[in-house]
């Protein structure tokens, strides 16, 4: 006999089984028979919230995006100067999980441009309040202006975005790139 959920319980279950799914073997390699499956609903369910899978791989980065934008926030929001905040961010587990995970390398396939696009607007939306804070603090610690720290996130992180996506960055080298680019404008004021 099957339990009767609230329909935003019922899809957050569906989503949370597709992000498990999804981090152990990519969203290419899962099928919708085995989201449902995995939260005992019948597949017709699973069309009534979703129209396709790919609209259930936007709901599970959603997911992942916001709670890498509450991590962020938390940091920005802490002690300490704006290098160590970086520093904490870029060292914090979830990226190197973000970065080696099935769904990662899924997204990074050309085929599936468009889902990488919009996961990218997604981390800007989420992240950039809290980026821009911490550039900010940067820029004004380093006696510069802080204006430019909204274009100067918006710039870089969809760059190393865009870099990470052709495996042409690490986050060793995202950090390197953040400070660098920092103390440049900063020098440059």
């Amino acid at each position: 006999m099957r339990v009767v959920k609230k329909p935003e319980e019922r899809k957050a279950e569906m989503v949370a089984a597709a992000a498990k799914l999804f981090a152990q073997q990519g969203f290419v390699r899962t099928s919708v028979a085995e989201i449902v499956s995995a939260v005992d609903v019948a597949k017709g369910l699973f069309y009534y919230y979703f129209t396709t899978k790919d609209d259930m791989v936007r709901a599970v980065v959603e997911g992942y995006c916001s709670y890498l934008g509450t991590v962020a926030d938390t940091i920005a929001q802490s002690q300490g100067t704006a290098e160590e905040k970086f520093d904490r961010l870029l060292s914090y587990p979830a990226w190197t999980q973000c970065f080696t995970a099935p769904l990662t390398a899924d997204l990074c396939l050309p085929q599936h441009a468009a889902l990488y696009a919009d996961m990218c607007d997604r981390v800007y939306a989420h992240m950039g309040p809290a980026l821009k804070a911490m550039t900010r603090q940067a820029l004004s610690e380093r006696g510069a202006s802080p204006e430019e720290a909204d274009t100067l996130v918006g710039v870089a992180l969809y760059g190393i975005l865009m870099m990470a996506r052709r495996g042409e960055i690490n986050m060793r080298e995202v950090a390197k790139t953040i400070k660098r680019t920092i103390d440049g404008v900063a020098q440059a004021a």
